[in-house]
């Protein structure tokens, strides 16, 4: 029994020395400003914000020098100084269609970002809720232990006088080194629930929950009121309209890159004087103005056109898909709210009072002989389920109002 002591006194060390009891309002709060992949995430605004300023970019002109002798040395036929300047002019509005599809994916990636944080932080609830139950489950299970770890203490003093045999001492001794085992594996797994929260909380140390019940909130609205919310409220539904809206700006840019593309010149020329004797001239400059006009026989096919009208029709059915799903999400999650609000209901804390108070009861009956060991067990027992399931039913509850709250698109 000695080392079950030491062992459970080196289980609770981590949390004696040393402990930072982190509150939920504290732990979203870091996951929505720490979260290493949500840091990632937010770049993509920045790349968009940065391609939006690229699309803004007008053509360069093209400017070019030419000299040319004409054998001048020999022929004395004079010498050239040529400059020209080109632009091209797109008639099909181009650039403005460049802009509008590179400010659509703007608007594009930052209800993406949106989206993603609506779901990072159900994510997040549920990993406070499950460290919140591994942390209840781990209490569970030491106190069933501790009375257990009692009933052998008394035990093995009552043996020793005689009062009850020896193998029913050991029979108690090995029932609380059992529950110990329980109780060991429910404390790792109480600190792999905090692990889980540290990295949800972009490394933030949390070693124990400043929190004794889940915060639950009740929902003042019914079905239909939560389904005209979500349809205001939710990111992917934005992003699945901002998709449509992005599928009709690539075809106007389609149309736009199949335009005429007019490509304007003008020329300067210094030529000397021409001294030959056959054909001589003085010194005269020259200006030269022209268009080139492309001939767009690539125009005649359709294939890139198609593609992006088809790449329209079927973000219409992305986008109706996307209502019908959020519409399903919502009469979903409110369904599953109701139901764990009935089930935690059920648990009440009187339900799990009276099974302490059975379990005390048989306690002290065993001590004075008045129960068997095995009525005791099976006490410990009923308390262990109904405590655990409780502490499950609000775990469950506190889950279901985070998936409501996600299904909607809300915080709150």
């Amino acid at each position: 029994m000695k080392k079950a002591f030491i062992c459970s006194a080196l289980l609770l060390l981590p949390l004696l020395l040393g402990a930072q009891a982190v509150s939920y309002t504290t732990y979203m709060q870091a996951v929505a400003r720490d979260n290493a992949t949500l840091l990632a995430e937010r770049y993509n605004v920045e790349i968009s914000a940065a391609n939006l300023r690229a699309a803004r970019v007008f053509n360069d002109p093209e400017l070019s020098l030419a000299y040319s002798d004409n054998q001048d040395n020999k022929l004395m036929m004079g010498r050239s100084y040529e400059a020209g300047l080109s632009y091209e002019v797109n008639l099909g509005g181009l650039r403005r269609a460049r802009i509008g599809v590179a400010a659509t994916e703007q608007e594009l990636s930052e209800a993406a970002l949106d989206d993603y944080l609506r779901q990072l932080r159900a994510e997040a609830t549920y990993a406070w809720s499950a460290a919140w139950a591994a942390r209840e489950h781990e209490r569970i299970h030491r106190d069933s232990y501790e009375i257990l770890a009692r009933v052998a203490r008394a035990d093995s003093l009552r043996a020793g006088l005689g009062d009850i045999r020896r193998t029913d001492a050991a029979q108690s001794a090995l029932e609380a080194l059992t529950q110990q085992g329980e109780w060991m594996q429910a404390h790792a797994d109480y600190l792999n629930a905090l692990s889980t929260l540290s990295l949800m909380a972009g490394g933030m140390a949390v070693s124990d929950l400043d929190a004794t019940e889940l915060p639950q909130t009740a929902v003042p609205y019914g079905p239909g009121e939560l389904m005209d919310i979500a349809e205001l409220s939710r990111a992917d539904l934005k992003a699945a309209e901002l998709s449509h809206t992005l599928s009709q700006k690539n075809l106007a840019l389609v149309r736009a890159s199949r335009a005429m593309d007019l490509g304007l010149e003008l020329g300067y020329a210094y030529n000397t004087e021409v001294r030959n004797e056959i054909a001589p001239a003085p010194i005269y400059n020259a200006l030269t103005f022209g268009v080139t006009i492309p001939l767009k026989f690539s125009s005649l096919n359709r294939g890139e056109r198609a593609a992006a009208e088809a790449s329209v029709s079927q973000a219409e059915r992305y986008l109706e898909a996307a209502r019908q799903l959020v519409r399903t999400e919502v009469q979903q999650a409110w369904t599953a709210y109701q139901a764990a609000r009935s089930v935690a209901e059920h648990y009440s804390r009187q339900m799990v009072g009276d099974a302490r108070s059975v379990l005390e009861g048989m306690e002290f009956s065993y001590t004075q002989g008045d129960a068997s060991l095995l009525e005791l067990l099976t006490a410990v027992q009923t308390c262990n389920d109904v405590a655990l399931a409780a502490a499950d039913a609000q775990a469950a509850l506190f889950d279901a109002a985070a998936t409501l709250r996600a299904a909607l698109g809300v915080v709150e």
